[in-house]
């Protein structure tokens, strides 16, 4: 069965489409079939993944004018003229772009994506009072949830651009699960407190969406209980292979918040994994509730690993030396670097597959 996972802060910042791309190559490696799906309109996952061709206009308006590719431009067009999900998908012939990584694939992002964003938003306030836009909310989770099934997808990642809009709202209502990338600041503290209100707000819309317009929860494929995993905290510089001081006061206080805010929110609507599963998880791992990793920041390494559309941790020593320009010392160090994030996101990986499982 196919599981989703919405990666989700609506602070902006935070390394959230680099985590959608690390991890879902992490889960594709230990032979999981992965699907990531790019709704953000800026569309910077599926620059990540086509490297090269994304800097390229011809190169792109051909990718996205063949019938070949499955993008989110058509899916966007089906939803907002209310298309039937079944007819859509049966009559779609593109296929979803392979990457690198045999086991990972991508559903790439348009611009359109900010149209259907405002759909959602406005069907949401009116579909009671006009049945016509009723099923545009719907209408996106249900395709993918789809296309997913049909291709024999274990996961589906959804990277999520840093807002509140309808479209945000019912991709993550409609997820199996969700993550919170973190950074270690005052913005990102702050912004666990609004994110904390606005889970609470859209479950509440969804549910007197779904009642005001006589649907099934059962049969709606907007499910209304995504179950939080964690944070993954980030973006730190490292001291001694640890957070250094000044980020780790950030990280503490970031914990402190998710865990007497939002974490007895989320119970409460029950949209929590398991604490009993959370703590076996997390034995013997020296972290914390609900932190899923601690990922420092990449460094030099970032700027390779977006030449070659690979993870860092993917990266091999002829890449780093040829792409990275670098030898001796530097050399050195940055293999040693990419071993030890590819210790972190192998274990983040595992994680994920175990509380979900």
């Amino acid at each position: 069965m196919t599981k989703s996972i919405a990666l989700f802060n609506h602070k902006g910042g935070v390394s959230k489409t680099t985590t959608a791309f690390n991890l879902g190559w992490g889960l594709a490696e230990r032979g999981n079939k992965v699907l990531v799906v790019d709704l953000d309109p800026q569309c910077n996952l599926t620059g990540l993944i086509l490297e090269q061709a994304a800097i390229d206009d011809e190169k792109m308006e051909g990718f996205y004018s063949s019938r070949d590719n499955l993008t989110m431009r058509p899916i966007v067009e089906a939803s907002i003229k209310g298309i039937n999900a079944d007819m859509f998908v049966k009559g779609e012939s593109g296929k979803i772009f392979p990457t690198r990584n045999p086991n990972l694939y991508l559903l790439p992002g348009h611009l359109s994506l900010s149209d259907l964003d405002s759909q959602i938003s406005i069907s949401l306030k009116i579909a009671v009072g006009v049945p016509a836009t009723q099923d545009v909310p719907g209408a996106l989770p249900k395709i993918i949830q789809l296309l997913a099934q049909n291709q024999e997808i274990d996961y589906v990642l959804y990277d999520l651009s840093p807002s509140v809009g309808g479209l945000n709202e019912v991709i993550l209502m409609s997820s199996d699960s969700f993550i919170v990338p973190t950074s270690p600041d005052y913005f990102c503290l702050q912004a666990i407190g609004s994110l904390e209100k606005t889970v609470l707000k859209w479950q509440k819309e969804i549910n007197i969406f779904v009642k005001g317009n006589g649907f099934s929860m059962s049969n709606f494929p907007i499910k209304n209980h995504p179950k939080f995993l964690g944070a993954i905290q980030q973006r730190y510089r490292p001291r001694h292979e640890k957070p250094a001081k000044s980020f780790q006061l950030w990280i503490d206080r970031i914990r402190e918040t998710i865990n007497e805010r939002f974490v007895p929110s989320l119970r409460n609507i029950d949209c929590l994994v398991s604490e009993e599963k959370m703590n076996n998880v997390l034995t013997g791992t020296g972290l914390q509730p609900y932190d899923l990793a601690h990922v420092s920041d990449f460094n030099s390494l970032i700027a390779i690993s977006q030449q070659v559309s690979k993870p860092v941790f993917s990266l091999t020593d002829e890449e780093i030396a040829d792409v990275g320009k670098v030898f001796g010392h530097a050399e050195t160090t940055m293999i040693k670097s990419r071993d030890s994030f590819k210790t972190v996101f192998e274990a983040l990986s595992e994680r994920v597959e175990r509380l979900t499982a």
